[in-house]
């Protein structure tokens, strides 16, 4: 992929992750953000809308960090493991899943006397892994419904560990829903953008059509 579509993924994906950020916060934030937009105090608001917004883009660019991350493991791992590689990953999962379930929320809940507050979290996690994996497994002719669950659970996992350490649920929310929105959008268009770069550079004459 040029350089072009390389920029272009990047600050797409990024506007991406602050507008999602940004719609989940002023929600989660409404009494310490929004609240002072309705109140006619916009210089609170502004300031409480910069801040957000600047969340939006260290989650961004960690979930960027990550995926290119999971573009190098991935050959890696197959270079490594060969035909053992899937079940590596299998494994992987089932810690990742566990991890989310009983070591990150399960004794949260249980130590702040609500266990479906934050059991519910991992169960999202999971449930959007699998319909994404399947989504891109199916544009595609071969299977690869595995690196994409791998991806889409536990390196989610990963990249959600510097914002699920934190005991404030509002925290937890802006950051679930965003990391799996723009994991979605990272896995399912990356295809699009190399194509479009391909096509840019046989346009260019900088590459032949049958390569």
């Amino acid at each position: 992929m040029s350089s072009k579509y390389v920029v272009k993924f990047y600050f797409t994906t990024l506007i991406i992750g602050v507008i999602a950020s940004t719609f989940i916060s002023l929600f989660t934030e409404y009494e310490n953000v929004t609240s002072h937009l309705f109140k006619g105090d916009f210089s609170e608001f502004f300031v409480g809308l910069i801040w957000i917004i600047g969340y939006g883009l260290i989650i961004a660019t960690v979930a960027q960090v990550v995926f290119y991350i999971y573009l190098f493991i991935n050959p890696l791992g197959l270079g490594i493991f060969r035909s053992f590689w899937p079940y590596v990953q299998i494994l992987l999962i089932m810690y990742a899943i566990f991890d989310l379930f009983y070591l990150r929320f399960f004794k949260v809940g249980k130590d702040h006397g609500s266990t479906f507050e934050f059991i519910w979290i991992p169960i999202i996690v999971v449930i959007v892994g699998f319909v994404v994996a399947y989504v891109k497994n199916k544009q595609v002719e071969k299977n690869i419904f595995i690196p994409s669950l791998f991806f889409m659970i536990f390196m989610t996992s990963l990249t959600l560990l510097p914002f699920i350490s934190v005991e404030d649920t509002t925290w937890i929310y802006r950051s679930i829903f965003t990391v799996l929105i723009l994991n979605a959008y990272q896995l399912l268009r990356l295809p699009k953008y190399i194509e479009a770069s391909r096509e840019d550079k046989i346009a260019r004459g900088i590459v032949n059509k049958d390569k």
